[in-house]
């Protein structure tokens, strides 16, 4: 009998993007806090007759072939246990796409989680992370899931607890708007700001701490300065967002996506409120633990 099983892919949130020089290997040093949240797409595995990896997903803008993450990551996976190559993979998008929040990778993560308890495979969570990053540098930390830094080009991570009881977040993008990261930091430009440091050293102790008037306070994406250059309808979504005044509103990553954290949801709901809902995609989560274990 054929063997099919559902994985759900968690986004992920960068609460604090420090970008850094640019490296030998052309990506750019970074220090970043990573944060799983509830948003998250599915996905099931099927194991069929056919030999090869296919892959479905109504979303026009999910390539299908062996570009998609997951193809590439299942591919990996199975290689590494010497298990034949004969499944689908239906993707069902709930995360949008190319827009700050990790979307492939989890995906990618999700397929590889999902292939190693479909064949009860003899390997460890940070095993298969090491695994993860011939993927991509996003797909470690998804797979793990929770809160970590992230520093070298993101795939050094120390994981940390997440605030407890969880955080109530607000997700937004503007509709028909996507950004490659691969642009933003080509064209990101450093600026001198000798705080950096030290402002970055206080987000983890305030977010876990949940004192977000502190994180307010420090909380800093230096790819804000080419993100919203380029689409200001990221920049007016930031301040409907931050309008009720008590919650941490940043962009994640290199956008659009752009997150609120409240204490309650019912704060929350009401920033979510003052948002247009036919021109941005709204999401109303909350922050997660551990994912992969």
């Amino acid at each position: 009998m054929k063997k099919t099983l559902i994985v759900q892919a968690h986004a992920k949130i960068n609460v604090g993007l420090w970008v850094k020089e640019r490296r030998p290997d052309g990506y750019h040093e970074i220090a970043s806090l990573m944060q799983s949240i509830s948003l998250a797409d599915t996905i099931t595995i099927h194991e069929v007759k056919e030999p090869g990896l296919r892959i479905e997903c109504s979303h026009p803008l999910v390539p299908l072939g062996p570009d998609n993450l997951v193809h590439k990551a299942a591919k990996i996976v199975l290689e590494h246990f010497r298990l034949p190559a004969n499944h689908l993979f239906q993707i069902g998008k709930a995360i949008p796409v190319a827009a700050g929040l990790a979307g492939g990778s989890s995906d990618a993560a999700a397929a590889m989680l999902g292939l190693v308890r479909m064949y009860d495979q003899p390997i460890t969570v940070p095993q298969l992370m090491d695994l993860a990053l011939k993927v991509g540098s996003d797909v470690p930390f998804v797979l793990h899931g929770g809160l970590a830094l992230a520093t070298g080009r993101g795939e050094n991570l120390v994981f940390h607890d997440p605030p407890r009881p969880p955080l109530s977040v607000v997700v937004a993008v503007p509709k028909g708007v996507q950004v490659s990261t691969k642009w933003a930091y080509e064209n990101y430009q450093p600026g001198q700001n000798p705080r950096k440091e030290e402002m970055f050293s206080q987000i983890l102790p305030a977010l876990r701490g949940r004192r977000l008037a502190d994180l307010r306070q420090v909380v800093f994406n230096d790819l804000e300065s080419v993100t919203l250059h380029r689409h200001p309808e990221v920049a007016e979504l930031k301040d409907r967002l931050a309008s009720t005044g008590s919650g941490v509103v940043l962009m994640s990553g290199s956008g659009p996506a752009v997150f609120g954290l409240f204490e309650e949801r019912k704060a929350a709901a009401l920033a979510a409120s003052h948002l247009d809902q036919t021109r941005f995609d709204v999401f109303l989560e909350h922050t997660v633990r551990a994912t992969g274990k």
